[in-house]
């Protein structure tokens, strides 16, 4: 009788033990989300981590995921708007880059949102092309840049879909920057 108290207890104990982990591991997301992010992007497993594991399922909840390509969809949207017709504090993105890469970043939008099984590599690279000034969205260098960053995002964030989802490995063909009204 005694044994099976013990039993109950440790296994209760156990209970509390992962708990009190994973709400610590919950507030390491909170806390460090951009590291675990970075983490990610490079290509770190979300298995050998529990705040790892729980970023990256956030990362790739569909709500997360409607929202992040509502915003790429957002910066292909923008292209037709007067940039000085309002007034924001919003980092100005390349115009130039986001025209440029527009089908790209409209493909992307749309795997974010249909595709049932992608990368939280990939998510992770989508948000930090969207939220980090110094990515090629707003501090690129050389024509095609913003391109190379997007199909790279779909090509990871793909890389977990069927065959049938994948980019071919030829380059999507790069169009000529207009000079016009902008």
């Amino acid at each position: 009788m005694e044994a099976t108290h013990l039993t109950r207890a440790g296994s209760a104990f156990g209970r509390v033990a992962r708990a009190v982990r994973l709400r610590v591991s919950g507030l390491r997301v909170l806390l460090f989300h951009e590291r675990l992010d970075s983490r990610l992007v490079g290509g770190a497993d979300p298995r050998t981590d529990p705040a790892l594991a729980i970023r990256a399922r956030r990362l790739t909840r569909p709500r997360y995921r409607r929202k992040l390509a509502a915003s790429v969809e957002h910066l292909v949207d923008d292209l037709g708007s007067d940039p000085g017709s309002y007034m924001s504090s919003a980092v100005p993105f390349r115009l130039d880059q986001v025209e440029e890469a527009s089908a790209t970043l409209l493909a992307l939008a749309g795997a974010l949102r249909d595709v049932d099984q992608v990368d939280p590599r990939g998510v992770a690279m989508t948000l930090r092309l969207i939220t980090d000034p110094v990515s090629p969205l707003y501090s690129a260098k050389t024509p095609g840049e913003l391109q190379l960053a997007v199909r790279a995002s779909l090509r990871c964030l793909l890389s977990q879909s069927q065959p049938w989802c994948e980019l071919p490995d030829a380059p999507l063909p790069i169009k000529e920057a207009s000079h016009g009204d902008r």
